[in-house]
């Protein structure tokens, strides 16, 4: 089944292209689309629409977040002319984990978000800042946040743009109302939640497979924020056992898996109800060899890309690999 059918299934009405593998929107921005992959992202958002869904892409213009003068922002210009292209109905403008901290932070990055006005102007527009997150690490990271930085990013973007905001921390176990208050006031408008659950493609989190229903998020609802985006895991098919409840998160942690919404067979369901703690807690490295060739075993012996994908993730197909992502 095609992903926007999937996302109509799920409630969910919208879906951005932006992975940080795919060179020409994060460090080579600046190359033209190759013919191929123009055809490619026009035939996706062409399903998207058909679906009844709205879609977009994250551009990350590496670079303009340290200098950004006439010529960057010719260059920019151009990579937004073939972007609006695509028919798109949202960009995202990611200035997230790129070296940051210098004091022109906020004006190169207004600069580039009044090119990106300019050239969408009928097009919604996020911003994702440097620092997207109350979380230390990201000063450790990057830098320290340079004084005033949001303050300077507020008074310079027009209202109608989304700040994205991934909560507390960089992967966050819980989202309240009060959460949301204070990125709100930190922001100086609601967030656009860019929720980094059941995403795993990093160092450690490619060690578990995330398959518990979202939770812990009784804050987020529109009265409050602009909207709540997930980032998904590797595993296509595994992700519904999570986005099914993205619409509507729990309150509690789900002791629980979302079996009965998904068109899986008895055998499946049996295995991923007796194993989805270990895989979520656990993960590869908390489980024996003998343990891991016996799940192999047993959900290789089903036919299901559910299956399949753990059977691969078992035999680490999904070892998290640096050079994936683009500097």
């Amino acid at each position: 089944m095609s992903l926007p059918t999937l996302m109509r299934q799920w409630q969910l009405d919208c879906y951005i292209y932006a992975p940080k593998g795919d060179a020409s929107l994060r460090s080579h921005w600046q190359q033209p689309f190759s013919p191929e992959q123009f055809s490619r992202l026009h035939r996706l958002g062409e399903a998207f629409h058909h679906a009844g869904l709205q879609w977009g892409v994250g551009l990350s213009p590496a670079g303009l977040q340290a200098t950004c003068n006439q010529a960057d922002l010719a260059t920019l210009s151009a990579k937004l002319a073939s972007i609006r292209q695509l028919q798109i109905d949202t960009l995202w403008l990611l200035f997230d984990d790129l070296p940051a901290g210098n004091p022109e932070l906020a004006a190169n990055q207004l600069r580039v978000a009044e090119c990106v006005l300019d050239s969408l102007p009928q097009t919604r527009i996020a911003v994702c800042p440097s620092y997207y997150s109350f979380d230390p690490i990201l000063e450790e990271i990057f830098g320290d946040c340079p004084a005033g930085y949001f303050e300077q990013l507020n008074a310079g973007l027009p209202p109608s743009v989304d700040l994205l905001w991934t909560g507390n921390k960089v992967v966050s176990e819980s989202i309240s109302a009060a959460d949301i208050a204070a990125a709100t006031a930190t922001l100086g408008r609601p967030p656009l939640l860019w929720d980094n659950y059941p995403v795993n493609d990093g160092r450690k989190t490619s060690r578990f497979l995330h398959l518990a229903p979202f939770s812990q998020r009784a804050g987020i609802d529109p009265a409050r924020c602009r909207g709540h985006f997930s980032n998904p895991m590797n595993q296509f098919s595994l992700n519904q056992l999570a986005l099914t409840s993205l619409h509507a998160p729990l309150s509690d942690p789900c002791d629980t898996l979302a079996l009965s919404d998904c068109d899986i067979p008895a055998s499946l369901q049996y295995l991923l109800g007796r194993d989805w703690q270990a895989f979520q807690c656990r993960g590869l490295d908390g489980m024996t060899d003998a343990e891991k060739q016996q799940r192999v075993a047993e959900y290789g012996a089903i036919d299901h890309p559910m299956a399949v994908e753990v059977v691969e993730w078992l035999n680490e197909a999904y070892r998290f690999d640096p050079n994936c992502l683009t500097e």
